[in-house]
């Protein structure tokens, strides 16, 4: 059976949390510059978001997942069983069921406080929501990750690794995010201002904060937890279904886990080194 282990050596998760520590706490220095990390985390998530859907559809489309037992094997494809344990990582993505609206819309609502916070005008929002190079070759590398054909076995089968490894870092980075941006500046205005905020939509009134705490914070579980679990399931019904082996489905999934860490690693890394090379006095120039 595949599970995480097989996977430790494409991704060092104390590696990468430290990582993602660093860019977080370089947000810390103003205002503006959390609200510029959480911009950037916020469009790096989109991407995530709009590409799981899309390999849902191509490992449906595909001929290659059947069931050996079926009576008849006309009628044993089970190509929808596998790609089901990787929609359920969308599902909340398009509702929540506590506010009525995507985790995008959600996402949105948190930078619209953050942007309140610094006191920003539309006008600097605009400025500082400008692409960055680096930004647009990341989301590309996303994109590759989550790039496969329904024609083509071993793109389904990496690009399904490389979901399995966002999912499993998923809750780190958000718990991350919450430790640093929130649970340690609780006692100071950014916390005072969080607690006191709400975002109101068509089923219920939220913190803000809300699209980060439920993705998994220090003390509890996310949504993450269970979508890993699925992805892994993924997997195995490949190995199930296919005509894989383990080793040769975990071999290509975990090529799609090392990529993954590269990308990771390229977003935080990249977003620290914006934070600390323009200055803010140059950002609002």
């Amino acid at each position: 059976m595949i599970t995480l282990e097989n996977f430790q050596t494409q991704l060092d998760s104390a590696e990468l949390n430290a990582v993602m520590e660093s860019a977080c706490r370089a947000s810390l220095a103003s205002p503006i510059d959390t609200y510029r990390f959480m911009q950037r985390f916020v469009h790096y998530a989109r991407a995530y978001s709009a590409l799981v859907p899309q390999l849902c559809s191509a490992i449906g489309c595909s001929s290659f997942f059947n069931d050996s037992n079926s009576p008849f094997s006309a009628h044993a494809e089970r190509s929808m069983d596998v790609a089901a344990k990787v929609f359920t990582a969308s599902i909340e993505e398009f509702y929540d069921p506590r506010t009525g609206v995507s985790h995008r819309t959600l996402s949105y609502a948190l930078l619209d406080k953050l942007a309140e916070y610094a006191g920003l005008s539309a006008i600097d929002v605009a400025r500082l929501s400008s692409p960055e190079g680096w930004l647009s070759e990341v989301l590309a590398m996303v994109e590759t990750g989550y790039g496969a054909t329904s024609d083509d076995l071993a793109s389904l089968v990496r690009a399904m690794g490389f979901h399995a490894a966002a999912e499993t870092i998923g809750e780190n980075e958000c718990s991350i995010i919450n430790s640093v941006l929130f649970t340690e500046q609780r006692h100071t205005a950014f916390g005072d201002f969080i607690r006191r905020s709400k975002v109101a939509f068509a089923e219920g009134t939220v913190s803000p904060w809300y699209w980060i705490v439920i993705h998994g914070t220090e003390t509890t579980t996310g949504i993450e937890v269970e979508h890993a679990a699925d992805a892994l399931d993924a997997l195995n019904r490949v190995v199930a279904y296919s005509r894989l082996s383990e080793e040769q489905v975990v071999d290509l999934a975990g090529r799609g886990f090392a990529l993954f860490s590269r990308v990771q690693t390229a977003f935080f890394s990249n977003a620290q080194k914006e934070l600390e090379l323009r200055p803010l006095q140059l950002v609002m120039a």
